[in-house]
């Protein structure tokens, strides 16, 4: 890179590097200064409880980053508990590096180090929305980090050695990832580029034919659609984009992630699901879709409360459980209650021909006086602005698409 790029990339950028300075700054000075020679500021956050480094500048010290998680780092070197300091050095580095975003100081973040430094980083990474280029080097990169990095796009990078002390392995990577969180600063994209408006649709095997129709006729109206596979991480995401502002208006054609997180199945998205557009105010078309049914693995890993209750073989590694009236009832409240909060339009679909493609007439969870209790719940808990409309047909059907397209339509264009 050139003098002239390096000055330009000066005054346009700043990365936050993270990571325990006590025990790894020899680590950190590398990288520090592979930083600065492509041309970019430097923000260092220090979540080392024994010590810091003299080595390079330090702009936030483990003492202020103990103070932002909720303790001091005196008790925390008092109190000698390995897992409750790395816990509040992570939400501590999480506060400063939101706090960092939000008054835009930063353009990139990269955190470095083993199994507690790892945790810390992407715990602070966590706070930061889709397309903020993010790496992490880590020790633990080709092992299952999935529950720590969850829907965020992080950069795992391996370490290949430990990160402890320079050697010849250690300096390509660092230089690698150095290159790699400028690279992407450069090209960091922003949402509001988008040519056309994103329409988020939550979709499942029992629900395929409606979401490729709908997904089909909002394409021919220029809509980007993004469509999110209702398992749990799906709804997860679908929730996280669009509280980073990456979605216009969401089609939720599949909320059965609610069903297995009232009755513990393996594809509960968490207590969060169905709340995001309510709290940014964009609109929603809401369907109780796949609510007939709870997902579990095989067959015997039903819970034991279970295994006499109605259940389908939908593969051999799930078994479906159909839902019962009580469960129904709560269902309905459920998501009357979440779109209660609702800062904008929401129209709620019922579709009276089946909850899925196996809860249709003639097929094995076909149960139309439970699938009624479901509507009265959600009916009688809905508060009068909520929009909801009875259509005489079975969910995985072209019929349904068409009107859960020209309701979100007759949103879009009143706005």
């Amino acid at each position: 890179m050139n003098k002239k790029s390096n000055t330009n990339m000066q005054k346009e950028g700043s990365i936050i590097m993270v990571g325990c300075f006590d025990t790894k700054g020899e680590d950190f000075e590398y990288l520090y200064y592979c930083l600065l020679d492509l041309g970019v500021k430097v923000i260092t956050i220090n979540t080392g409880v024994l010590g810091s480094t003299d080595l390079f500048p330090v702009n936030f010290e483990a003492m202020e980053v103990a103070l932002s998680g909720g303790s001091t780092l005196t008790d925390l070197r008092e109190n000698k508990d390995r897992g409750s300091a790395i816990e509040v050095m992570g939400n501590g580095a999480a506060t400063i590096v939101e706090d960092l975003f939000k008054m835009k100081k930063a353009n990139g973040i990269i955190g470095m180090g083993g199994g507690g430094g790892t945790f810390i980083a992407l715990k602070a990474m966590q706070t930061l929305p889709f397309g903020f280029p993010k790496i992490c080097i880590s020790t633990l990169a080709t092992k299952d980090l999935s529950i720590h990095v969850g829907i965020k796009d992080i950069t795992l990078m391996p370490s290949v050695v430990d990160v402890a002390g320079l050697n010849s392995i250690s300096k390509v990577v660092m230089h690698q990832g150095a290159g790699a969180i400028v690279g992407m600063m450069q090209v960091s994209w922003s949402i509001d580029e988008r040519q056309s408006k994103s329409i988020a649709i939550s979709v499942f095997g029992n629900t395929t034919l409606c979401v490729d129709k709908c997904s089909e006729l909002l394409r021919d109206q220029e809509y980007e659609v993004m469509a999110f596979h209702s398992v749990g991480v799906g709804g997860r995401t679908m929730e996280g984009l669009t509280m980073d502002g990456c979605i216009d208006a969401i089609l939720d054609i599949t909320t059965t992630e609610l069903a297995d997180e009232l009755c513990g199945g393996i594809c509960s998205a968490g207590p969060d699901r169905l709340t995001a557009a309510a709290k940014i105010g964009i609109p929603q078309i809401v369907v109780p879709g796949c609510m007939d049914m709870v997902n579990f693995g095989p067959l015997e890993s039903v819970p034991e409360k279970y295994r006499d209750r109605q259940l389908f073989s939908w593969a051999p590694d799930v078994t479906l459980m159909r839902t019962n009236v009580e469960e129904n009832r709560i269902l309905g409240k459920t998501i009357a209650e979440k779109i209660n909060k609702s800062k904008a339009p929401v129209t709620v679909l019922l579709p009276l021909g089946g909850l899925s493609k196996i809860g249709g007439p003639g097929e094995v969870f076909h149960a139309p006086a439970i699938d009624q209790e479901l509507f009265s719940s959600l009916k009688s808990h809905a508060n009068k602005n909520i929009k909801i409309l009875e259509v005489n047909s079975n969910i995985n059907t072209e019929s349904f698409a068409a009107q859960a397209v020209k309701s979100l339509m007759e949103i879009l264009i009143s706005q």
